[in-house]
């Protein structure tokens, strides 16, 4: 049970909090002050999914979660739904508290749950319903796991105890520390039979919104957490064999500090790089309506066709092809299949930005 007043006596935390904060302040104040910021959360949203899901041991790259499920070979298919409905449970959760005005809560982590395992490897295994047996990480049963989670007799009490936590105004423990004990917890509780990792992750930036440390969604810790992995894994894994909670918080206030520090120069970078396309589009020659239009497709999907591209912006193939041909020969895309028909481009500066 984690619903109670929490105090440390580290100096470090201290100093760690106050740095997080400082960062999370800067990533809140210059994600309200740029211009078309949602596309670039977008972009920032899909490396978060690709980071995630590799924890869980996905294989595929960004370029093909990006690309339609039909073009991918069929042995990467999985992985890739699997990002999709990472992203699709996260945008259901965002919608939730920031259009709806619904709190993060139980009901909302178990619909983030259904959304994340529909059509997936363990959609079987009740989605958006927390378990009603016995389930461990690692090993072939609970007698050899590395983990054992409590019974499921004890999850209703458990995850009562961490809603209450969530919201009391009661007791005074800032937010980030707040949400570190939460994931920690939520880890640990481990309530649902598969899916418990990605839906935890998940639940970090939804409580920065609901808690209105952030303004919009765009702090994503999967990406420290994938790149630091083992230290991840064995800081969590402490606060449960030797009740190491000061040095679980201290992992996670520095990968918020580096989250929130590397989120911000990756938007200046998306800044910096578009107004160079933006000066490159009278160059590109016919209509400026149209080019902007493609260029603003390759900006919400840096993977795309000239099908696709006709279809979804009302514009002729033969035109959308011209344009492609052009911003190829300008260095603003790449083709990526080796084709002389049916060929991909990727706008892989753009792309780099995001998941350097």
């Amino acid at each position: 049970m984690i619903n109670k007043q929490w105090e440390w006596k580290t100096p470090q935390i201290n100093v760690l909090l106050e740095q997080a904060n400082l960062e999370l302040g800067r990533l809140g104040s210059y994600s309200e002050l740029v211009p078309n910021i949602d596309l670039y959360i977008k972009m920032h949203l899909q490396v978060e999914a690709n980071k995630s899901n590799r924890i869980e041991g996905t294989q595929t790259t960004i370029e093909e979660e990006l690309m339609p499920l039909r073009d991918l070979d069929p042995e990467k298919r999985d992985d890739a739904r699997e990002v999709h409905n990472y992203i699709r449970a996260l945008k259901h959760g965002v919608d939730r508290i920031m259009q709806d005005d619904f709190p993060l809560s139980s009901r909302l982590i178990r619909e983030i749950h259904n959304e994340l395992m529909q059509g997936v490897r363990g959609e079987h295994k009740t989605p958006g319903e927390y378990r009603t047996s016995q389930n461990w990480i690692g090993g072939s049963m609970p007698s050899n796991a590395s983990y054992v989670p409590p019974s499921h007799n004890h999850i209703p009490d458990l995850i009562s105890d961490l809603e209450k936590f969530i919201h009391n105004d009661t007791i005074y423990v800032p937010a980030l520390i707040r949400i570190a004990m939460i994931h920690y917890q939520f880890e640990s509780i481990h309530p649902f039979l598969d899916g418990n990792g990605r839906t935890g992750r998940i639940i970090i930036p939804l409580f920065l919104l609901n808690s209105g440390i952030l303004k919009k969604p765009c702090f994503y810790i999967s990406d420290y957490f994938e790149i630091h992995r083992t230290e991840y894994y064995d800081a969590l894994n402490r606060v449960r064999l030797n009740h190491d909670m000061i040095g679980w918080i201290l992992f996670f206030l520095k990968a918020s500090v580096e989250t929130a520090k590397s989120a911000r120069i990756k938007f200046g970078m998306a800044v910096t790089l578009v107004d160079e396309y933006n000066r490159l589009i009278p160059q590109i020659g016919g209509s400026a309506e149209n080019v902007q239009a493609i260029f603003d497709a390759f900006y919400n999907n840096p993977i795309q066709n000239a099908v696709v591209l006709s279809e979804s912006n009302s514009i002729s193939k033969q035109t959308v092809s011209r344009i492609l041909t052009a911003m190829h020969e300008k260095g603003i895309l790449d083709e990526i299949t080796g084709y002389s028909r049916n060929r991909i481009y990727a706008m892989k500066k753009y792309l780099d930005v995001f998941r350097v």
